[in-house]
């Protein structure tokens, strides 16, 4: 039994769940998930993960203010579960063309790990996941 956990970030029901089942079943990992950046930032600053998977485009929070308030967060001394930041993995369906990769990764690089656009390629995405797990 694996203590490596995952967090899924995306406002679109179908594809959270898509995601979170494939991962389960492929990765073998503990995954939860959450419907926007407010949610998973509350969850990040209460558990470890190893690996978040994060949509870009969701109300009330973005991926990319989710990603800043997390660089905030780090420098708290009292929210312990941020000793080390997770993995992120970006998923978007903004074109390269709009977003390119490198500004998505630039603009968090310790823990921005990938960019992945949809309709992602889940194998590829998977794979990913698991090269970042502790």
């Amino acid at each position: 039994m694996t203590s490596s956990s995952v967090l899924v970030v995306e406002d679109d029901d179908a594809i959270r769940l898509l995601l979170t089942e494939y991962l389960q079943v492929h990765s073998h990992v503990t995954v939860e998930s959450a419907r926007d950046g407010v949610e998973a930032l509350h969850q990040i600053s209460t558990k470890r993960y190893d690996v978040v998977v994060l949509d870009v485009m969701m109300p009330k929070m973005s991926g990319v203010d989710l990603l800043d308030s997390l660089t905030a967060l780090r420098r708290d001394p009292s929210v312990q579960s941020l000793e080390s930041l997770p993995a992120v993995l970006v998923i978007t369906s903004v074109s390269d063309g709009d977003v390119p990769d490198r500004v998505l990764a630039e603009h968090c690089p310790e823990v921005v790990r990938g960019v992945f656009r949809k309709p992602l390629e889940i194998d590829a995405l998977a794979s990913e996941v698991e090269r970042y797990l502790r």
